[in-house]
């Protein structure tokens, strides 16, 4: 009897440590099979609900650890400031464009650049399938560059 409390003990506590480690990882390994869209929409997404100010829209399209800080980032500063630091980021761009994508296996990287007056700034964008869809994982850099030719200059013939 007490050989079976025993084992019925060690089983469930498997299965609960086998759950807890699924709800760990779900973020962080690619789904298989998943008709998740095209990862280019996440970052057009990410632009619309920026411009809106949609805190937990914005939060939903990142997943595993980014996502994690993200919201760190978002209780530090508070709901009210962090929905204006998102409104205020995308207010100043003249353009915003897609300009690569490269399949990692499993992990798709799009290269992205976001245009200013004065400057432009590219950045990569890792995302994998994650929940059913495409959410990024992990952010590169932001390097921010002087275009050759400043923002709204005019060019073409007698200029």
């Amino acid at each position: 009897m007490r050989l079976s409390r025993n084992l019925g003990a060690t089983a469930l506590t498997v299965v609960v440590l086998a759950a807890g480690l699924a709800m760990a990882l779900r973020d962080r390994l690619p789904e298989r099979g998943s008709d998740a869209g095209d990862p280019s929409d996440v970052f057009w997404e990410m632009v619309d609900v920026s411009r809106e100010g949609e805190a937990d829209a914005w939060l939903d399209l990142f997943a595993g650890e980014v996502r994690e800080q993200l919201e760190t980032v978002r209780d530090e500063m508070g709901e009210a400031a962090f929905r204006q630091y998102l409104r205020q980021r995308i207010a100043g761009l003249k353009g915003v464009a897609v300009t690569g994508k490269e399949d990692l296996g499993g992990t798709v990287r799009l290269e992205v650049e976001y245009v200013r007056e004065a400057s432009y700034e590219t950045q990569s964008l890792d995302l994998r399938v994650a929940r059913g869809r495409w959410r990024i994982v992990a952010l590169g850099p932001t390097q921010e560059r002087e275009p050759p030719v400043p923002y709204g200059t005019p060019v073409g013939p007698g200029d």
